[in-house]
């Protein structure tokens, strides 16, 4: 069965879309973005979406690989609350020094799915579905930069 695949090029339509690719993960998730707040990983929605996912089955994973996990502590206070509910199927890993010059970014499901952008300072990308030869480069990148990036724990940062 070959898949579909549409371009986008709003900030409305990329939000769209990685919302449609989370709604369609039924095993994992990873997600690579500078610090996730342009994802809208701190919005109610995007939360409760996750939340539905994880609690669906004691199996599914999340995994977060992020340039910089510091605007996540001082920002996001909903998605720190979320990572520390759920830290037993989250994980996320901040990139090396060496490979903070990455400026893609990507949200994929179950090896079949996903939303790229192709530049993080411009909304142009494609979103994907049901296409494992499309998906498997970039699931593939998405295990080699998870193995390259170190664990931070934004979420055990304890406040005053």
């Amino acid at each position: 069965m070959s898949g579909l695949s549409q371009s986008f090029d709003t900030e409305s339509s990329y939000r769209g879309a990685v919302g449609a690719t989370l709604a369609l993960a039924q095993r994992e998730i990873r997600v690579f973005d500078r610090d996730l707040l342009a994802l809208g990983f701190e919005e109610s929605k995007r939360i409760d979406l996750m939340t539905v996912f994880l609690i669906a089955n004691r199996s599914r994973r999340i995994h977060f690989v992020v340039h910089d996990d510091d605007p996540i502590q001082r920002l996001a206070p909903r998605l720190l609350a979320f990572l520390s509910r759920f830290g037993h199927a989250i994980e996320v890993r901040r990139t090396p020094e060496h490979l903070r010059h990455l400026s893609d970014c990507w949200v994929l499901a179950d090896g079949a799915h996903g939303t790229i952008r192709f530049h993080r300072d411009h909304p142009r990308g494609k979103q994907i579905w049901n296409d494992k030869g499309q998906i498997g480069p970039w699931w593939q990148r998405a295990e080699d930069l998870w193995l390259e990036s170190e664990p931070c724990s934004p979420a055990s940062v304890t406040g005053l």
